[in-house]
This record gives structure tokens, sequence and C-alpha cells, in this order.
């Protein structure tokens, strides 16, 4: 009896055909989003273009997987590692292109362009006018340019940021593939070549994507409370009525978040049964009836927005939360 995170290849791949009209860079950063990157790189390698990271760590790992371009999406000063492993790298700024150039990575560059998110990015002309004399000056190629939209829930502010992120563009004389990524990004029909998919992948953004992952357990103790005891700690959770209770042995040590402490459910032989008490580290409460068992599977999470709604957070916390499960991953 284990406690499990399950990838469903199925689900993964019907996401991944929604957007079959662009090339994909897969982005598995942060464990594939929680849900580990040799699970996922393992099942959608041929269907994709390349992958997204965000440091030479986690190149290493898909860089092991695959022969495709691995994108390092973030700043990064280890050009050294870069070249070793054979992974892309993105570049913003003056420092950044010589120090590339100075290690050898004269093939593997990405430009960013800032359109808003200030997070990455050239954000100027005069900046990208230096950069492109540089370009020029050394005969280099770039990859890809790309940016990240950083509301597209906003129709407004995304077209603003799309002509902000055409104008500085036109500062670059040559013309590689446009990447766009951001949640969301699939519904405006800006100009570009590369989607760097994201949480879309992994089944969240929009209503006819499909979850990819479940956590499941097990049910590890049954006991009988009377009325007026307490279950857990800090005599949060009081039982009303005599009853049977059970305990699951997943906590806030594996991803499961302790403020949903006695605020969601979970599904145990086709019944939905509700969590109570406060979550402790390594295991959580449920009030069940007599029919479960020691050993009965349990649903904990099936849906990470429902969780993420609870918690007055995003899925991707929830998702990227579940790294931490003491279990094994499983692909059905």
């Amino acid at each position: 009896m284990k406690n499990f995170k399950v990838i469903s290849r199925e689900n993964l791949l019907w996401n991944l055909q929604q957007f079959s009209n662009k090339k994909i860079y897969a982005m598995v950063k942060a464990n594939a989003y929680g849900h580990g990157i040799k699970e996922i790189v393992e099942q959608i390698e041929p269907f994709v273009e390349g992958f997204g990271v965000v440091n030479v760590d986690e190149g290493r790992q898909v860089r092991k997987l695959t022969k495709k371009p691995v994108l390092i999406c973030s700043k990064t000063r280890d050009f050294r590692a870069c070249k070793k492993f054979d992974l892309d790298v993105m570049v913003e700024d003056e420092e950044d292109l010589r120090l590339a150039l100075k290690t050898g990575l004269k093939e593997s560059l990405n430009l960013k362009i800032n359109c808003g998110m200030n997070r990455f990015g050239a954000k100027s002309e005069l900046a990208l006018r230096q950069i492109n004399q540089i370009l020029e000056e050394n005969n280099i190629k770039l990859k890809t340019i790309y940016t990240h939209f950083p509301r597209t829930e906003s129709k407004k502010e995304t077209k603003k940021n799309y002509q902000k992120f055409l104008e500085l563009r036109s500062q670059i004389s040559q013309s590689p593939p446009i990447c766009f990524g951001g949640s969301g990004i699939f519904g405006y029909d800006f100009d570009f070549d590369i989607l760097r998919l994201g949480i879309g992948l992994y089944g969240y953004g929009d209503k006819s994507l499909r979850p990819v992952m479940e956590v499941r357990s097990h049910v590890c103790k049954v006991f009988f409370a009377k009325k007026g005891e307490f279950v857990g700690y800090g005599k949060k959770y009081r039982v009303k009525n005599d009853g049977f209770f059970a305990v699951v042995p997943i906590g806030y040590g594996d991803g499961l978040r302790r403020n949903l402490s006695g605020d969601f459910c979970v599904g145990i032989g086709g019944k939905k049964f509700c969590a109570v008490g406060n979550i402790c580290m390594d295991a959580f409460f449920v009030k069940v009836d007599e029919s479960v068992k020691v050993g009965d599977e349990v649903n904990v999470m099936t849906n990470a927005q429902i969780l993420a709604k609870k918690c007055g957070t995003i899925s991707y916390e929830i998702l990227t939360g579940f790294s931490n499960l003491r279990g094994k991953t499983i692909v059905e």
C-alpha cells in the first residue's frame, strides 16, 4: 500500500492535440509542474519540437531523455554547462550575448523581449539595437525571438503587449521563428510560429482540456470515536456523533496544503467522504462509514483547480506542491 501520482497518458496526449496547429515547446520546469520530468518527457517526446526548463539542472535531466532542443527560459550565467550539455539559452542583453559567444554558444541563442512582464527580456529599442549590432557583427542567427505575456485574461492589455512586442522586435534585422508563452495565449490570433505550452499541457486553462495527474493514497487505519472526542492537532475538530474515521498517509510534507484542513473531500470505494481536523505533516483524517476498510484506495486529488479555489491560489501551486509526494509516479 503506497501513495501514487497517477499520470493519464490519454489526457496528456489529448491536451497536446488541442494545440497541434503550432509547433510546441513543452514546458517541463519544476518537475514538469509536479507531474515528473521523466514521465512527461518520455510520453510526449515524439510529438513536440523541444522542451523548456528553468535552469541547468533541469536541462541536464531532460537532455538524458531527448536529443531535441532544450531551452533554459530563465536567467543563467553557467554557459559552460549549457555548452557541455547542449542546452539552448535565453539572452536579454549585451552581457549575455558576449558571455555566450565567449563560451561557444553561437548557435544556441534565443532572444527574449520584455513586453510587460518585467521579469526577463530586453525592454527598450536602444537595447535591442545594440543587441542587433552584436548579432550582425558576429554573424549570429538566433534560434527564436520570444516573449511571455503577463495577463492573457485581459484582451485589451494583451493586445497592447503584443503591439509592444512587435515594435521592439522590429529592431532585430533577422527573422527567426517567434515563440510565445503565457497561459491563455492560444485564445489569440497573433502571428507566431512556436507555442511554449505550460499549464495547458497538464489540463488547465481551458474547459476543453483534461487534468493529467491524480493523487491517490490508501486507508492505513480505521478507528471509532465517540461524541465529544477530538481528532487531530489543536482540537480543531470535535466529534459531533459517534462514528468511524480513517487515517490517510499523505500530509503537507507531501504537498497537501495545510490550509485545506477540514475543507476538502476524497473518494473511497465510489463514495465521497469529507476530511476533518488539521492536516498533519504525514497524514490527514476522513470521516467515513463502516464500509471503509484498511487498504481501500483513496482518491485525494483529481482536479487541482478545485483545491486551488479552496486555498485561494492557482492550480500551478497545487500541482507543483505534489513534487514532494512520498510515493511512486505511474503512467496509465
